[in-house]
């Protein structure tokens, strides 16, 4: 009877219905002989609905009763890198390669996990181990080139990124290779980052982003936009907070607001935000179509490092000016271009130069009061320059 609730749970996994699944693993007994592998399965299906907490608890629960149960500590290691947690993922797919040598599944997962620790040469002698047992795998291609950028090894990076682009990867990784080709000048600059690249880079970010830009890479953007609107706040505003992140802002946004609307692509960053209390509404969008649909008015828009990920702009200011009231102000950062209007370098952000942002806002109707070159933070041990603008939407 055990085997064939397992049989059906499984069909209905198999079909994608998920939660209906999830309830019938959960409905099969911990005294039947088939809990172990419902409790193994019910881990998958948390960590395919993102409650990758949950995927970690639950496998952590089938590997703790059955060590040798090496497809549900591969998943495990698999949950783990999900929830962020690289150094317990890195031990789980050692511990299956210590039992399976040159599995597969554990081999990929050991490469991702270095790779997430910033141990470069190790991950990327694990990518050309993965590569060697899936010589024409795309995305192992793709990933092995991507840390050999990293590394500095360009020409390498370059031609490992384009075989894997020969080789066919989907729509979604090919737009990924062609933007990180773009940052070293191997492929033509697109309009922006892909937002996928950009909702996984902060959802990996999401647990320790803010001691990381805060204390490691001594980012001052919000404070430094705080110091640019008027003196006397107003709490009457009604404020939009773009890019929200994990909600840095909002400490110097909330005083000034009757109304505060953050929206960000990451999902684990608006939990963050989230706990601070500090926002009335929180959307998980991409910006320009947010801006596109919005039916609200807004007389404060604020974008802190948010520009770095967009390369136009034009649709951007658009979208902020349909949304300001009159007299509305937009406050924003960007980072400073040496050379040309809109850059892209290797650090996979893009850089906007004063001219360029000036003539948007014309072009719009928003009139420049204040500007700053000021440095934003650090990175590499070095300044990043970056320009501060407040404008102010014309009548």
């Amino acid at each position: 009877m055990s085997e064939a609730s397992l049989d059906a749970a499984f069909a209905l996994h198999r079909a994608g219905r998920l939660d209906e699944a999830a309830s019938a693993y959960r409905a099969i007994a911990p005294d039947d002989a088939v809990y172990l592998d419902a409790l193994h399965l019910l881990g998958i299906v948390a960590g395919q609905q993102g409650r990758h907490d949950e995927a970690v608890e639950l496998l952590t629960r089938v590997t703790a009763q059955r060590p040798d149960f090496m497809p549900a500590r591969s998943n495990l290691g698999n949950a783990q890198l999900a929830a962020g947690q690289p150094a317990a993922a890195l031990a789980s797919f050692d511990a299956v390669l210590a039992a399976q040598a040159g599995d597969l599944f554990a081999t990929r997962g050991r490469a991702r996990s270095l790779y997430a620790l910033g141990r470069l040469s190790e991950a990327l002698a694990a990518y050309d181990a993965t590569l060697a047992l899936e010589p024409g795998c795309a995305i192992s291609l793709m990933q092995c080139g991507d840390v050999l950028l990293r590394l500095g090894r360009r020409d390498e990076g370059v031609q490992a990124l384009q075989r894997a682009l020969g080789l066919g990867a989907d729509a979604q990784r090919a737009q990924h290779m062609r933007f990180v080709l773009a940052t070293v000048g191997a492929d033509a600059m697109p309009e922006q980052a892909p937002a996928a690249y950009v909702r996984e880079l902060f959802d990996g970010y999401a647990e320790g982003f803010d001691q990381a830009l805060v204390q490691e890479l001594d980012y001052r953007t919000p404070q430094l936009l705080a110091e640019l609107l008027p003196d006397q706040p107003d709490a009457a505003l009604a404020v939009l907070d773009l890019g929200c992140g994990t909600g840095l802002c909002g400490a110097f946004l909330r005083p000034r607001a009757a109304r505060l609307v953050g929206i960000d692509l990451s999902e684990k960053m608006l939990v963050k935000a989230g706990e601070r209390g500090l926002y009335d509404t929180l959307d998980c969008a991409e910006l320009t179509a947010w801006l596109a649909a919005c039916n609200e008015r807004f007389d404060l828009v604020v974008a802190a490092d948010v520009f770095v990920y967009l390369g136009d702009l034009s649709a951007v200011f658009a979208g902020v000016r349909r949304v300001l009231r009159p007299g509305g102000r937009f406050l924003f950062s960007v980072e400073a271009a040496q050379d040309g209007e809109v850059e892209l370098g290797a650090s996979r952000r893009y850089r906007h130069a004063l001219p360029y942002l000036q003539r948007l806002a014309a072009e719009r109707g928003l009139v420049l009061e204040r500007t700053e070159s000021r440095v934003l933070r650090r990175n590499l041990d070095a300044d990043v320059q970056g320009h501060l603008l407040l404008l102010r939407a014309g009548a």
